[in-house]
């Protein structure tokens, strides 16, 4: 049964998704994002516009807002809109997955941008709103914003990895964070249920419901401190990881800063050793396979002895020919006849 908390958090859903699509949404779309039928979408629609007063309006069955014209609230520089157009660029690189109220947003960032830079803002809002939408997981993260930015209780279904059972779980959601490995989007709180600080990627919520009860975050709680001796999203105590790179890319390995921890140390054969500190081996040991032969895992010896291993298997693989999957022949009973399509 429907409460009355659960339907004034769809009814503001609702608002946010046709304020976010420009051309609106059917009610059969709505009720695809939302969780619910079409003919609750029905009746959501009649409250909007008879009780709460929300000018909504139709066209050919689809739904929308008519939005009075709003103002620029900022004017940005041609460098000022250089940064703002990498970071979208950014965001696009990370996304696999349509997002109607990023694309409004990135739209909405073009009408301010500089000409130099405006046509390939919309061009990136374009490109995300050709993007299959997952309306399970939009309605997930729609959830856990809700919860966030109100700082209510969150209640999630979770499955772990490799777990086919899903786990209750109540948790005090602090941080959204994305993550380009896997192109994922992760939810940084205090899970009541565990006593802990954890992580629970998005993706793998199967339900969310924000609860009534409030919390405050942690005054002294900041996010890219909890996240230093992450590679990725894991955090926690570092392992001490020493990297010994060839000559022909210790000039790339110097290029760039790969980790707030890390020292690079020059090698009398050209190459050079990169130090640094890093909670979770099984993020770093993505990155390190990557380079192939031109690096040596110098420690920890566990890290060593699982890209020893590794390497041992990949060797015996590709000792042996290619083995193609066979194609399974059909047989025919007669031959085709003239005309026919074989």
């Amino acid at each position: 049964m429907t409460t009355p908390q659960r339907r004034s958090v769809r009814l503001n859903r609702i608002q946010e998704f046709l304020r976010a699509q420009p051309g609106g949404y059917t009610a059969r779309e709505l009720a695809r994002l939302t969780g619910v039928t079409p003919r609750s979408i029905q009746r959501d629609l009649l409250l909007l516009q008879s009780e709460a007063g929300v000018p909504l309006t139709e066209n050919a069955g689809r739904y929308g807002i008519l939005e009075p014209e709003r103002l620029s609230p900022m004017r940005l520089n041609l460098q000022e809109a250089r940064a703002l157009l990498l970071a979208t660029r950014l965001f696009l690189r990370y996304s696999d997955e349509g997002d109607p109220f990023a694309a409004s947003a990135i739209g909405q960032l073009a009408g301010v941008m500089p000409l130099p830079v405006r046509d390939q803002v919309l061009a990136a809002a374009s490109s995300l709103r050709r993007r299959p939408l997952d309306a399970e997981f939009s309605r997930h993260l729609g959830t856990i914003t809700d919860a966030w930015a109100r700082r209510r209780l969150l209640r999630i279904s979770y499955r772990s990895a490799g777990k086919q059972r899903a786990k209750e779980v109540i948790v005090e959601p602090y941080f959204l964070e994305p993550s380009a490995a896997g192109f994922s989007t992760y939810l940084i709180g205090y899970s009541r249920t565990h006593n802990a600080m954890r992580t629970f990627k998005v993706e793998r919520i199967v339900s969310a419901d924000m609860l009534p009860q409030a919390f405050d975050i942690p005054e002294n709680l900041n996010l890219d401190e909890l996240l230093s001796s992450a590679w990725g999203i894991i955090w926690g105590d570092g392992h001490l990881v020493k990297l010994r790179f060839t000559k022909e890319v210790a000039w790339r390995v110097k290029e760039s800063r790969w980790h707030p921890t890390q020292t690079i140390e020059d090698t009398d054969d050209g190459g050079c050793v990169l130090t640094l500190s890093i909670a979770s081996l099984m993020e770093l040991g993505r990155w390190v396979r990557g380079w192939g032969d031109s690096v040596e895992v110098l420690a920890p010896r566990e890290l060593r002895e699982e890209l020893r291993a590794e390497a041992i298997r990949l060797a015996r693989l590709y000792a042996q020919p290619a083995r193609l999957p066979s194609r399974r022949r059909t047989r025919r009973t007669s031959p085709p006849t003239a005309g026919s399509v074989a």
